[in-house]
């Protein structure tokens, strides 16, 4: 249970990072277009205006984070969040996979005797 728990974590990380490259890009392109006049653009705003199909996902941040935090996160610059996390979530995706790596050649190894 513990295995597949980390493999879920590991791939969504992972899946994730992609999403955030992907949304990190696109704040990158939007400022190329604005001429740089977007450089600040919070989560938020990147979310709310240009993205706004998945906008929802502050209300599941309400949730789970107290408010102050999804708050100080929505406020943080685009271009400083999205790379910042995708660099966790590699990070994150790497060590559960590597967890669940060593869990499996522990389950073949008692296997074996």
């Amino acid at each position: 249970m513990v295995r597949l728990f980390l493999l879920i974590l590991g791939w969504s990380s992972v899946v994730g990072s992609l999403g955030d490259g992907a949304l990190g890009v696109y704040a990158l392109w939007i400022n190329v277009l604005e001429g740089w006049k977007l450089i600040g653009i919070s989560v938020n705003d990147l979310l709310r205006d240009f993205v706004p199909i998945i906008f929802w996902v502050k209300q599941v941040a309400f949730y789970v984070l107290p408010e102050q935090v999804v708050y100080w996160i929505f406020d943080l610059p685009a271009l400083v969040y999205f790379p910042i996390r995708i660099v966790m979530s590699i990070f994150i995706g790497w060590w559960a996979l590597s967890k669940a790596a060593t869990l499996q050649e522990q389950e073949n190894a008692s296997q074996l005797s």
